[in-house]
């Protein structure tokens, strides 16, 4: 059922058919009301623009159907990119829509909260929503469309099937989030379907879902150029993310010792090489992290830190010139962060 709310200025939306009168009146948002999962009730989906008329409106995309349409409208030559998020954009987030405003024909971004990337007792009840800002944040750096699907239409009823990546439980990630990869390898798989990108772009934050999507990319021969882009940080060397928003003030103060800490273990690591040394042992390593997460009480768990391959996220033993990811884990407060760095 649609509501329409008086609004400053129309909303360019695609809907099917029988929706397009109400859309093509003005000075209307449009709200969308539909049953979806139970992980999702009561968060209606909400579409407004400000008034600002120096960026051209990305047009809004609620059904499956609306964005397949413009797809197969594009003529061939025209190439397409894509950032997947999940809202609460952050300025880590437009770094990957500018990268695909500048290497692309037509930009596309999707913002869906994936249920079936959340563990029972994790945040997906109250993991930041902000349509109406995202959209105009994405509106800003000259996206075309915005994907906003309800989750049961992502998840039918009757939906059993699944992108199973073996061996991602696994990893150091895996281990403390079971079944989490799964649910990304689907919801990745499903976006790539269903928006058909030339080029998709992601950061290196999270460095086990880079991986895994290259993985399943090739392993599924996916006609998609995976674009990995760097990680990007606040001034204090904080990795940007969505959930630095529960951070009370003190343990937002205290967050940099994670970068801290793995830029410890880089200059060990450049250090050793410049001196002649061929390689060193991961422990050496980790224990440079560890023994500066030490330093500060707040962090109340370190759940781990990982020295793997750049390859398949695999452990390590000794680190040599090819390199390695150093990443970690650790609750500073009630929070749980992750962040790492690439070592070549």
């Amino acid at each position: 059922m649609l509501k329409s709310v008086e609004m400053y200025q129309r909303l360019t939306i695609s809907s099917p058919s029988k929706l397009r009168p109400l859309i093509s009146q003005s000075i209307k948002i449009y709200t969308v009301d539909s049953p979806i999962n139970q992980a999702t009730q009561g968060m209606p989906q909400t579409y407004a623009m400000s008034s600002d008329t120096n960026a051209s409106r990305p047009t809004i995309h609620p059904t499956i159907q609306s964005i397949r349409s413009m797809r197969k409208s594009l003529d061939s030559s025209k190439s397409v990119g894509f950032v997947p998020t999940m809202g609460a954009l952050h300025e880590g987030h437009l770094s990957l829509a500018r990268a695909a405003r500048a290497q692309n024909d037509v930009v596309v971004a999707s913002i869906f909260v994936n249920p079936t990337q959340f563990l029972q007792g994790e945040d997906l009840d109250k993991y930041p929503r902000q349509l109406e800002k995202d959209v105009e944040l994405l509106r800003g750096v000259g996206v075309d469309h915005v994907f906003v699907p309800a989750a049961d239409s992502m998840y039918r009823k009757n939906h059993v099937s699944y992108v199973d990546p073996v061996g991602f439980d696994d990893t150091k990630e895996g281990s403390f989030r079971p079944g989490h990869f799964r649910g990304v390898a689907t919801i990745v798989t499903k976006l790539f379907n269903i928006v058909q990108p030339t080029n998709a772009y992601f950061g290196q934050k999270d460095a086990t879902q880079c991986v895994l999507i290259r993985r399943i990319t090739e392993d599924l021969d996916m006609d998609v150029n995976v674009q990995i882009m760097d990680t990007v940080r606040e001034q204090d060397g904080l990795a940007m993310s969505s959930r630095n928003a529960y951070l009370t003030a003190d343990e937002r103060e205290k967050a940099p010792v994670l970068y801290k800490a793995l830029c410890a273990a880089r200059e060990v690591y450049e250090s050793r090489l410049a001196r002649g040394l061929k390689e060193l042992e991961a422990n050496d390593l980790r224990e440079v992290v560890e023994e500066v997460l030490k330093t500060e009480p707040l962090i109340k768990e370190v759940q781990y830190v990982a020295i793997d391959d750049l390859e398949q996220m695999q452990p390590l033993e000794k680190v040599g010139s090819g390199g390695c990811i150093i990443s970690l884990a650790c609750k500073l407060g009630a929070v749980r962060l992750i962040d790492n760095i690439v070592l070549q």
